[in-house]
């Protein structure tokens, strides 16, 4: 078995932690990754976690190749109490999906060391939700007409209106927009292409947008800097973080996708049609993004209660 060593910095301590690992089984898995067109970002973090297990392996005096289902309980007790039970279940998804694919793949002759591995009870959280009126305020706040200002209006409304994912806003480009038809051309999850419909509000500050101050620069990009250069990641979270602070809110990207299909859903739009703008593979994934308040659930009880109709 041909092996590579992985070294890694330890925040904490300052160390270099070395950890051995078998590289053809790793390089399999990551070829595997890119022909399935997972993004950079996903394959990063699988790997991240990956090294986790070889690192806790390596302080036991053993390897990847020789990984037994006692091993992966021993590790996944030693995380208990330092990180959340959301985290280690995140690890334990990681894990069972590489050694499946090592197994489906005749790269792993033992039995799966996932066999019986169960992910952590947890207790369901209710996301939070931003408001109609939260967003409001945000947009109110953009009014120097200048073109990060626009831009940043831009960037909001999108993602309300369309429940945009950053990556999918950040990668739009100007010919992807189609004013006419109403419709965004989006690249989602697995370089999957989808059309996204836009509201006539979006469509009046795009094409004031296109028109007077996107048409000034470079670039193919449609959220941009001054140069042409596509905004990243970090840059657009820290401007949404910023907007909310300047509205007592604690804002982020995604939270615009999450509260903007609660909204839908709660005035009445069609989940199937929800799934699709999501660009969600399929309607239960859809589910996780309709949590209604407890509010929300007394108000909508009170009006279909079963004892609405007794007389006690």
């Amino acid at each position: 078995m041909y092996q590579r060593v992985i070294s890694e910095t330890n925040k904490q301590n300052g160390q270099s932690i070395r950890a051995i690992a078998p590289d053809s089984l790793l390089q399999a898995f990551r070829f595997d990754c890119e022909l399935r067109n997972l993004t950079t970002k996903t394959i990063d973090c699988y790997f991240e976690r990956i090294e986790y297990l070889v690192r806790f392996l390596r302080s036991c005096n053993r390897s990847l190749c020789d990984v037994t289902k006692q091993d992966i309980q021993q590790y996944i007790f030693s995380l208990k109490g330092h990180v959340s039970d959301e985290t280690i279940n995140g690890r334990i998804r990681v894990y069972r999906t590489f050694f499946n694919y090592l197994t489906l793949e005749g790269l792993w002759t033992n039995d799966s060391p996932m066999d019986g591995i169960k992910q952590l009870k947890t207790v369901s959280k209710i996301k939070p939700v931003i408001t109609i009126d939260d967003v409001q305020r945000v947009l109110k706040s953009l009014k120097t007409p200048v073109f990060e200002t626009v831009r940043n209006k831009v960037m909001v409304l999108l993602f309300w209106d369309c429940m945009l994912r950053q990556n999918e806003l950040l990668n739009l480009k100007v010919c992807d927009i189609n004013l006419d038809n109403r419709l965004i051309k989006v690249l989602g999850k697995g370089r999957k292409e989808r059309m996204v419909p836009m509201g006539l509000q979006t469509i009046k500050l795009l094409h004031k947008f296109l028109i007077k101050w996107r048409s000034k620069y470079p670039g193919e990009y449609l959220i941009c800097m001054r140069n042409g250069e596509q905004v990243k990641q970090r840059h657009c979270h820290k401007i949404i973080q910023r907007l909310g602070q300047k509205q007592s809110l604690k804002l982020y990207p995604h939270l615009f996708r999450h509260s903007a299909a609660t909204h839908y859903i709660k005035l009445g739009g069609n989940p199937a049609v929800l799934q699709r703008i999501l660009g969600h593979s399929s309607l239960a994934i859809t589910q996780n993004y309709l949590h209604l308040s407890n509010i929300d659930t007394v108000s909508s009880y009170d009006s279909f209660s079963p004892s609405n109709g007794l007389r006690v």
